[in-house]
């Protein structure tokens, strides 16, 4: 009968373990220690009634970490004593040796996981960069069928960051009329990416899917959105270190470098704008200076990659 609850608990200890759940699994082992240092005889402690035993291993949940260790007062020891320590050491060895190989496992796949170059394609323009292409179920607005695909290339390290429901429109698509976050990617090293997209109606441009020179001119469009690409306050004119346009596809992209201390993603910007749909469509890279020495040229490359 023992036997068959030490089995049960093991398989409760792997399970957590699966689980990806380190605590539930220290609990799991802590109980486990603790029903064999109360079930196993000893001639030096009291006897636990077997009853009393089965109850205590059959909890899934232990109040307190604590591990009894058995203090020895005398030199001399029976030969039970040494058994059942002895019994006690190699099962709870054994049962911890068999789950960290799976604690170690998941926690490689979690690390790697979250870096772009584990999960995305390598982009074929660009060594060393991965391509992210936006699925058309990939956030609120895609899913809501108001944006066309899209796509950037970024570096291995980078990791996509969580956007919350506020930021990302997800209870307002597509009728949503501020600023919202499609997706963002950060590297502590280098910088935090975003793309932000906002409604061609909130600047009063009224035509069905205006190209970017339909919404207006460089400047006057950068006077528009860069609270959205600062995160707090508009741009001053010699803030703007460069702001040009390119035509790529057959498709206007206009460009801007900042240089804005009130800035909460970092004093230097790169910024890269056009239209998709009937949405203005920011790609905009916050960095700071210690980031910006490290990282100039490949944070460029990102700005650069952006098409939509």
């Amino acid at each position: 009968l023992l036997a068959t609850t030490w089995q049960d608990s093991a398989t409760r200890c792997r399970h957590a373990a699966a689980q990806r759940s380190p605590s539930r699994a220290l609990r799991c082992l802590l109980s486990f220690e603790k029903m064999f240092a109360v079930s196993t005889p000893s001639s030096t402690t009291s006897r636990v009634p077997h009853a009393r035993a089965l109850r205590s291993a059959d909890r899934r949940h232990v109040k307190a970490f604590s591990i009894p260790i058995p203090v020895r007062c005398s030199a001399a020891h029976s030969a039970d004593d040494r058994v059942s320590l002895t019994r006690r050491g190699v099962l709870s060895t054994t049962l911890v040796a068999s789950l960290l190989p799976a604690f170690a496992a998941d926690a490689g796949e979690v690390s790697d996981s979250k870096m772009v170059g584990a999960y995305l394609p390598e982009a074929a323009s660009e060594p060393g960069f991965y391509a992210f292409v936006a699925s058309s179920t990939r956030t609120p607005a895609l899913r809501a069928g108001a944006l066309n695909p899209y796509r950037v290339n970024i570096p291995a390290q980078w990791k996509e960051a969580p956007v919350s429901n506020a930021r990302s429109g997800n209870y307002c698509q597509p009728r949503c009329d501020e600023a919202t976050t499609e997706v963002q990617f950060t590297d502590p090293g280098s910088g935090v990416l975003q793309l932000i997209i906002i409604p061609t109606t909130k600047l009063l441009i009224a035509k069905n899917e205006p190209t970017i020179e339909d919404v207006g001119e460089i400047y006057g469009i950068l006077d528009a959105i860069s609270p959205a690409i600062t995160g707090s306050v508009a741009v001053e004119r010699e803030e703007v270190q460069s702001a040009t346009s390119v035509a790529i596809d057959g498709k206007s992209y206009y460009k801007y470098e900042l240089l804005t201390p009130f800035a909460d993603a970092g004093v230097h910007s790169l910024s890269v704008v056009s239209t998709n749909k009937n949405y203005v469509f920011i790609a905009t890279i916050g960095a700071s200076e210690k980031q910006w020495a490290r990282a100039e040229g490949e944070l460029r490359k990102i700005v650069d990659s952006f098409r939509c």
